[in-house]
């Protein structure tokens, strides 16, 4: 055997010894693409299902048939959750406009009658700011309506309360895309940046001095979020200016809740970094937020395509709040002054001083 490849293979040998004597190394390699594999499997596996939509059924029925009924009654699946509203047509529309549902099927009045002189018009009021949940539902009631009443010259009224039928899927979808790169650029880079100081001896040093954990833990916060906000404007602006992605809402409100969120995962990140050895260790953690991440929170497609049983756990994930909140801001043209936007903020700023305060709580350990 050559001297070179007998270095070769001892180069090997001892690279393989690590991972025997570093057994949290070891149980990741094997166990987290077991764990891709079935996650994604099971969450991308679903269509969209239990989306909340109205129906304003004034239909008084011809000849004592109601064909509305008809309608409704071949609406097949669990796409739509179809609840029935009485209160009007104008309170309905106030109910998407609110983020309450997201459709409104309404018969006029004298619907069943119009059918048979093939002048019958079905309004569907939408909230575009998911143009898959956008197309589900419409596709779904246009299939119920081929099979009531085939061939018939029905007019589907389309009225989008927010969006329209030109907004894209990448319109719904760069919100939470720019939030995603935010949080995975703030969190590795400090947790990296923690154990790297650790392992050089600079944390020790440092905390032999009067510099206390929480002055340290705001310190590399501060720096972080300079850095969280250069990327929010490279990324929104690449967004803004390659794509064309509409921006309807406070572009200065979506820049508040970005740095809100890249905050929160400066923290989440020191804290994490508390159990890494060494930085090996700690890109370990990398998958263990990116996958809640991608999966739960709507990012990629909407959170009524999550089944049922893993939906829950959507609501314990920072980015859910943070993606929607943006979206709601740009797509939608919501303030602080909506519900919805006001209770993204707030748990955002929970996460915020939650995270910070365990941040600088487990960071003195690891001096």
């Amino acid at each position: 055997m050559s001297t070179g490849l007998r270095r070769t293979l001892a180069v090997a040998r001892k690279t393989l010894s690590q991972f025997r004597h570093d057994r949290r190394t070891l149980g990741f390699v094997v166990a987290m693409p077991l764990l891709m594999v079935v996650v994604f499997g099971y969450t991308f596996g679903g269509e969209v299902h239990d989306v909340r939509t109205l129906v304003v059924n004034e239909d008084d029925g011809f000849l004592g048939n109601n064909s509305a009924e008809r309608i409704l009654t071949n609406v097949e699946g669990d796409t739509l959750d179809l609840v029935t509203w009485t209160g009007g047509l104008e309170s309905a529309r106030e109910e998407v406009a609110a983020g309450r549902a997201w459709a409104v099927i309404a018969f006029p009045a004298n619907f069943s009658a119009r059918l048979v002189t093939r002048n019958a018009t079905i309004t569907l009021m939408l909230d575009g700011s998911s143009p898959p949940i956008t197309t589900a539902v419409t596709a779904k009631l246009l299939a119920a309506i081929q099979k009531s009443f085939p061939g018939s010259l029905l007019t589907l009224d389309r009225d989008y309360v927010y969006g329209s039928e030109d907004t894209r899927f990448i319109d719904s979808f760069a919100p939470g895309v720019v939030a995603l790169a935010v949080m995975m650029v703030t969190t590795i880079l400090s947790v990296i940046m923690v154990v790297r100081e650790r392992g050089g001896g600079i944390l020790e040093r440092l905390f032999s001095t009067s510099l206390r954990p929480v002055e340290f833990v705001l310190g590399l916060a501060l720096a972080l979020a300079v850095i969280a906000l250069a990327q929010s404007t490279v990324v929104l602006g690449a967004a803004l200016l390659l794509f064309q992605v509409k921006v309807v809402g406070n572009i200065a409100l979506a820049f508040a809740l970005l740095l809100l969120f890249a905050i929160g995962n400066q923290g989440l990140g020191i804290m994490m970094s508390s159990a890494a050895k060494n930085e090996l260790q700690a890109i370990q953690f990398v998958p263990l937020v990116l996958f809640p991440s991608l999966l739960l929170t709507g990012v990629f497609f909407p959170l009524e395509a999550i089944p049922g049983g893993l939906r829950p756990l959507s609501y314990f994930v920072p980015l859910t709040y943070a993606a929607d909140g943006l979206r709601s801001v740009m797509l939608r043209g919501w303030g602080l002054g909506d519900l919805q936007v006001a209770l993204d903020v707030l748990v955002l700023v929970v996460y915020d001083v939650l995270t910070l305060l365990g941040a600088s709580l487990f960071v003195r350990r690891q001096a």
